[in-house]
C-alpha cells in the first residue's frame, strides 16, 4: 500500500494521522518533546514548546508548513516519501465551510466524532435503550422528533443529517466494518409505536443479511443456559463506540491503526482516553451476546411482541 493513499478523507482524521506520525518519528529518534519544540521555536519557553508538541501529538492543534519542515529536519527525516506524507496530511485541515446546512445542528464534540466515523475502517458500538443512529430506520428517526417538538426546523435537519451519515458510512463503495452489540432493551423499548418498532427490527435484520460489513449481536435480558457468565452490568449499561482509523504505514512497515473511544451519557457524546478499558468491555459484550445468526432468530421472535 502506498502510504499517501491512506490519507484520511476528513480534516479531523488527517490531523490525528499526522499527530501519530510525528509522535512515531520523535520517539524513533529518542528526542524529548521539549528538545523537539526548542529546536523549532527557540525563542519560546521550555514549558511552552513542550506543551505545543504535546498538543500537536494529541491532534489538538495543527502546525504551519514551515514549522513542520523544521520539525521533520529535527527528526532526521531524509526519506522523501515520509516527508511527502506528512505534508499531505498537514494540508487542508481547516473545517471552514464543512458544517453549514443541516450538519450545523451538531455540537463540536459530535462533529469530531462524525469526521472520525466517516474515516473509520472499523466501528464497534455498544448500545442500550435506543438503536444507534447508523442502524435507525427513517420511521424510528421521525418518532424521536414528534411533530411540534422543539424548533420546527430542527426535525428535518436532524433526520437528513442521520440519513446522510448512513450513506457516507454504511452504503459507500468502500464501507467500514460495523459491529454493533445491542442490549435487548434497544428492541423492547417502544419508540413511536408498535408499527415503528416492527419496521425498525425488520430494518436491522435486513442490514445484517444484506450487508456483509455489518455484524449485529444482541445481549438478551436472560443469558442462555450453560453460558459462562453474563456481561458485567457496567459493560452493557454503559454506551460507547470504538472507532479504528488506518495509520498510514511507513515505508517497509506493516500498516498500523489508531483507536479512539467515545462514550455516551444521556445525549452527550464525550471523547475518552480509556481505550484499553473499553476494549475490555467490548470483548465482554461480544462474549455475552448471541452470535449473529442467533441474533436474527431472536429479532424475528421479537417482531411477534409488536403484533
Amino acid at each position: 500500500m502506498n502510504p499517501v493513499s491512506s490519507r484520511a478523507r476528513t480534516p479531523t482524521a488527517r490531523k490525528l494521522q499526522l499527530a501519530a506520525l510525528l509522535r512515531h518519528l520523535r520517539e524513533r529518534g529518542g528526542i524529548t518533546q521539549r528538545d523537539a519544540g526548542a529546536s523549532v521555536w527557540p525563542r519560546s519557553s521550555a514549558g511552552s514548546v513542550q506543551n505545543k508538541i504535546a498538543r500537536l501529538e494529541s491532534g489538538d492543534t495543527g502546525i504551519e508548513v514551515d514549522d513542520l519542515n523544521r520539525l521533520l529536519s529535527v527528526y532526521g527525516v531524509e526519506d522523501g516519501e515520509i516527508a511527502e506524507l506528512a505534508l499531505r496530511l498537514q494540508a487542508d485541515t481547516s473545517q471552514r465551510g464543512r458544517w453549514s446546512g443541516y450538519r450545523s445542528i451538531y455540537s463540536e464534540p459530535y462533529r469530531r466524532y462524525i469526521d472520525l466515523e466517516e474515516d473509520a475502517a472499523l466501528i464497534r458500538h455498544v448500545a442500550t435503550e435506543q438503536i444507534p443512529e447508523l442502524l435507525q430506520s427513517r420511521g424510528y428517526m421521525e418518532a424521536e422528533f414528534p411533530h411540534g417538538a422543539g424548533t420546527p426546523s430542527a426535525t428535518p435537519h436532524a433526520i437528513k443529517a442521520r440519513l446522510a451519515r448512513q450513506e457516507q458510512v454504511l452504503f459507500r463503495d468502500d464501507p467500514p466494518q460495523v459491529h454493533v452489540v445491542l442490549s435487548e432493551s434497544c428492541v423492547r423499548r417502544v419508540q413511536g409505536s408498535k408499527a415503528v418498532m416492527r419496521d425498525q427490527i425488520e430494518h436491522i435484520i435486513s442490514l445484517s443479511k444484506k450487508w456483509p460489513n455489518v455484524v449485529i449481536q444482541i445481549v438478551p435480558f436472560l443469558p442462555r443456559p450453560l453460558r459462562s457468565t453474563a456481561i458485567p452490568e457496567t459493560g452493557i449499561l454503559e454506551r460507547f463506540v470504538l472507532l479504528r482509523l488506518a495509520a498510514p504505514p511507513l515505508p517497509g512497515q506493516e500498516p498500523g491503526h489508531l483507536d479512539f473511544a467515545f462514550t455516551r451519557k444521556g445525549n452527550e457524546l464525550a471523547w475518552s482516553d480509556e481505550v484499553r478499558h473499553y476494549e475490555t468491555l467490548w470483548r465482554r459484550a461480544t462474549t455475552a451476546a448471541l452470535p449473529p445468526a442467533e441474533t436474527r432468530l431472536f429479532l424475528r421472535d421479537a417482531l411477534y411482541s409488536f403484533g
